[in-house]
């Protein structure tokens, strides 16, 4: 990799991780803050729960968006155990075009579903617009996507020069 590239690859790394933990920070300390407000003070913030519930929407999607920089998602693998090298490889970036592709298309749907939410209006936390908290969706869809397209364009080279592509 060039330089350049390495340099966003670190960038793009840290800032996922810098955003999982302050994701994560801020649902634990507004869920203990509902918790003790409800018992303590006989109620807690309204607009506490829906944000909780949208904090976990982001949390999820960029905790799969980080989960796909290292190819760390669910996977069977049962044929790759007892598969040779090179037909393990090509199992894999088999595997990893069909990831993309599916993650493309959710994606698309996501984009095209965010857009139907723009359009109607619809609100969240009062009068903050839907669309705006449910755009983590293509994005994240579509940087999966990005990582499974590149990570197969590398496993297609190696294949084709004979060689057997990394894990």
């Amino acid at each position: 990799m060039s330089p350049l590239l390495d340099a966003l690859d670190r960038f793009g790394r840290a800032l996922e991780n810098l955003l999982l933990c302050a994701l994560l920070l801020t649902m634990v300390g507004l869920a203990v803050w509902q918790i003790v407000a409800r018992n303590l003070f006989g109620g807690g913030l309204l607009w506490a729960d829906e944000f909780l519930k949208i904090l976990l929407l982001w949390l999820g999607m960029v905790g799969a968006v980080a989960a796909s920089r290292e190819l760390k998602h669910i996977q069977i693998d049962v044929l790759s155990r007892l598969l040779p090298d090179r037909l393990k490889a090509l199992s894999q970036f088999v595997t990893g075009l069909f990831t993309a592709v599916v993650c493309a298309f959710g994606a698309w749907h996501a984009a095209r579903f965010v857009l139907l939410e723009r359009e109607f209006g619809s609100t969240v936390l009062g009068n903050a617009p839907a669309w705006v908290f449910q755009a983590i969706i293509p994005v994240a869809f579509g940087l999966i996507a990005y990582r499974y397209t590149v990570d197969c364009s590398r496993r297609l080279l190696a294949l084709l020069r004979g060689e057997t592509p990394c894990p």
